[in-house]
């Protein structure tokens, strides 16, 4: 079963929000879709998902259904152990 990495923004995104989305392409690109499997939720399309975690504020990284990063944008180091506590293998 792949890991699931969700990625929240805001719309307009702000240049967290823009970094995030960015990171989360560069992972899908990274991954086969049967390891890791990329969601994103941005602005009004993804407030019944955003009140389903609890979120307070964006951007925000849900892993596998756990919060994992919120209110900055991370770099790929917090990403990657983030992804890994998931149960990605990292390249």
């Amino acid at each position: 079963m792949p890991v699931l990495m969700e990625v929240f923004s805001g719309d307009p995104p702000c240049p967290g929000c823009v970094a995030i989305l960015a990171m989360g392409d560069r992972y899908a690109e990274k991954y086969p879709a049967d390891e890791l499997t990329v969601k994103k939720y941005v602005g009004k399309d993804a407030l019944d998902k955003y009140a389903e975690y609890d979120l307070s504020c964006v951007p925000a990284v849900v892993i596998n259904g756990v919060i994992k990063i919120e209110g900055t944008a991370p770099d790929e180091g917090t990403m990657n152990n983030a992804l890994r506590e998931g149960g990605l293998w990292i390249r």
